[in-house]
């Protein structure tokens, strides 16, 4: 399958092409710059700019399915006006892009920002746990609120029959060039994202299937690692910052507070790679 990634040429998309690249797939990467190094030999480059609809356009042609990365990462490095024309205005010139170059699936990026609580302004809880793709959303930021309009936007091409989508809201995601084992070891340090995260290498491993699996309308999944960013037992981060939550469903010494069901449902995906693999001798035990 011929396959575009934007953004391709950023941490995840790296992980996203390789890992297309390695099932024989034809990934095309699109960025607005070149990559500093191409994943292989067999990878082609279309630069495009997600403001300049007709750059999309030819980024891609000939493509049956796009992986669209590409957008401000965070709020706060750009104005909110300008994160929001990048990504909720680039993210509908993608779909309007694929639409009419004949794509059949679209997956987007979403994020487990879209519950609001990575970047919240006021403190809220979950209302329950483990977290699952029912639970509310709560934006309180530019970049959380951009989350939930991209998913809206993708629920909406399907519903006119234009495409298939899939909105995967991955975690936080994390390898061992990024660090953080400090976080890891003082569990207040990771409260503010819950300890959600998920390796680069299953996120790209959900990207690659969430373009293979057949007989998709529109899915929007919950992409994690099945333990938490953090040493302490899952028993006492709730009991430290989380006492008055309802738990729904046994969890294990170190669960994820997120539901991977959903995921291994649609796509059989099951995230594999824990940071405690990585850590270094002489930080958090394992």
């Amino acid at each position: 399958m011929r396959i575009a990634v934007t953004g391709s040429a950023g941490f995840v998309g790296t992980y996203v092409m390789r890992e297309l690249l390695s099932h024989s797939h034809e990934a095309v990467g699109v960025d607005i710059r070149p990559p500093a190094q191409a994943p292989a030999d067999t990878a082609e480059f279309r630069q495009a700019d997600l403001t300049d609809p007709a750059s999309l356009l030819r980024a891609f042609e000939g493509c049956e399915a796009i992986v669209h990365l590409a957008a401000v990462p965070d709020p706060g490095i750009v104005s909110p006006e300008e994160l929001f024309r990048v990504n909720v205005l680039g993210t509908f010139n993608a779909l309007e892009a694929a639409v009419a170059v004949g794509a059949r699936r679209f997956v987007a990026a979403s994020s487990e920002g879209a519950l609001g609580f990575s970047f919240r302004k006021v403190d809220m809880k979950p209302l329950y746990l483990p977290i699952d793709e029912e639970h509310p959303l709560r934006p309180q930021d530019e970049y959380s609120l951009g989350k939930v309009l991209i998913e809206e936007m993708c629920r909406s091409y399907t519903a006119r029959g234009s495409l298939s989508t899939v909105s995967l809201r991955t975690c936080y995601v994390w390898d061992k060039s990024l660090g953080g084992f400090d976080r890891i070891a003082d569990p207040a340090g990771a409260y503010g994202m819950l300890w959600l995260y998920v390796h680069a290498t299953d996120a790209a491993r959900a990207y690659r299937l969430a373009c293979e699996v057949p007989d998709i309308g529109n899915e929007t999944l919950f992409i994690a690692a099945q333990d938490c960013f953090a040493e302490a037992p899952v028993s006492e981060l709730l009991e430290r910052f989380l006492p008055d939550v309802p738990v729904r469903a046994k969890l294990g010494t170190h669960s994820s507070l997120i539901s991977g069901a959903r995921a291994k449902s649609v796509l059989g995906f099951e995230a594999t790679a824990s940071w405690r693999e990585f850590a270094p001798a002489n930080g958090p035990a394992t």
